[in-house]
């Protein structure tokens, strides 16, 4: 072989110093081997394999990083610590192997030992998102605030959906009382993630705030979190922006063996309205899911009077609103 084929193989290939070609194929091995076993949750299978592994082959960095992986992954951060260690030591280049003796030590409630094995990882690879999400996570729980959002903000600029760091940064902002920031930042979440239960906590957080964009709706035992239902200013012509959260409405209350679903309008000194714009929310749902309408499982009412809204222990009223909730059928 000619040295400048040498130099080139030394140069690609991932470990510190000019590894072996048999070194980088066992390692790639680890790596498909690893990556399979823990996708496919199969961490008993991928903790006997690589056990044997690093019996096998005590020097190679993967293995032991796997090794730890999987003991991690059942678990066992007290055994998982030394593996991580170990290929920490003998490949201290790469990012991801810092990162997750960082989960370790998180694991083992040792605070500053995991976060400053996150600012490693970074040193390595400022973008590694995870690291960073992690590293923004240690902070607020140690409640630096201020320097755990620098993080989530940093994680947002390489995936703005990244969920964790959108629903922390508006935790954040509420907890150093900038309100504004913290309206925008419950909106974020929601825009991207509109169910689930933090999706209901964040409407919560959003409503006290005097913000109506997204409501929960109690419909029986389940809480459906939607956005406003808005109507064509001094008409009862539903926008079609809301057409998708009523659908979610009809889809639900169908899927329900029973229950009437109550459609409950507010409009301030303004009954004609309030009632136009009632009947015309169960007149799209009576369409759209004929069954229900069939059935009698649609019940519109209207009030001329502002709606009080308990809220976190807050009480507001508003002018205007709609308000769903399911009843027992007579």
């Amino acid at each position: 072989m000619s040295r400048f084929i040498q130099i080139i193989l030394c140069t690609t290939i991932i470990f510190s110093g000019c590894t072996s070609i048999k070194d980088f194929g066992s390692s790639l091995k680890y790596t498909v081997q690893g990556e399979y076993y823990l996708q496919g949750k199969n961490y008993e299978k991928g903790r006997e394999t690589f056990l044997q592994s690093v019996r096998n082959d005590p020097y190679n960095p993967e293995a032991h990083f796997f090794y730890g992986r999987f003991l991690l992954a059942e678990n066992n951060a007290k055994e998982a610590l030394p593996a991580l260690r170990k290929a920490v030591d003998l490949y201290p280049q790469k990012s991801e192997y810092h990162f997750w003796l960082g989960v370790t030590y998180g694991e083992l409630g040792q605070s500053k030992k995991e976060q400053n094995s996150y600012k490693e990882a970074l040193q390595l690879d400022k973008n590694n998102l995870s690291a960073l999400i992690y590293l923004g996570n240690n902070l607020l729980r140690t409640k630096q605030y201020t320097k755990a959002l620098v993080y989530y903000e940093k994680a947002l600029a390489i995936w703005q959906y990244s969920p964790q760091p959108l629903y922390n940064r508006a935790v954040i902002l509420r907890k150093l009382n900038r309100t504004p920031e913290e309206k925008l930042a419950w909106l974020h979440y929601l825009d991207a993630y509109p169910s689930g239960s933090f999706a209901q906590t964040a409407a919560d957080r959003l409503n006290s705030l005097g913000d109506q964009s997204y409501r929960n709706h109690k419909l029986g035992a389940r809480t459906i979190t939607l956005e406003q239902i808005k109507f064509v200013p001094f008409s009862s012509q539903l926008e079609k922006s809301s057409l998708p959260s009523l659908d979610i409405i009809g889809a639900s209350v169908s899927n329900m063996p029973k229950g009437i679903l109550n459609i409950v309008t507010y409009q301030l000194n303004n009954l004609k309205l309030a009632k136009k714009r009632s009947l015309s929310i169960r007149n799209y749902l009576g369409k759209k899911y004929p069954d229900l309408m069939a059935q009698h499982r649609i019940k519109a009412s209207w009030f001329d009077v502002a709606e009080r809204q308990s809220i976190l222990g807050k009480t507001l009223l508003l002018d205007e609103s709609v308000r769903f909730f399911l009843t027992k059928p007579k």
